[in-house]
């Protein structure tokens, strides 16, 4: 699995290619995230030093508060 990760923050999101509010949720971390350095990586390689992006201090990767 793949994810969209800030080396500055030190954040990450799952990338889901299929969902549309996974999608949502990548456009809003690359907006917070726009003038920081982004790479995407497989998750098993940043998940034991990044967190999960939150949005309002949820983490659920799959869908996205209103």
């Amino acid at each position: 699995m793949r994810a969209r990760a800030c080396i500055k923050c030190k954040e990450y999101v799952v990338i889901h290619p299929n969902n549309p509010l996974n999608q949502n949720k990548i456009d809003l971390f690359e907006r917070k995230h726009h003038l920081h350095t982004l790479i995407t990586v497989e998750i098993n390689e940043i998940k034991d030093q990044y967190q999960v992006f939150k949005i309002n201090g949820t983490a659920n990767s799959s869908t996205m508060s209103a």
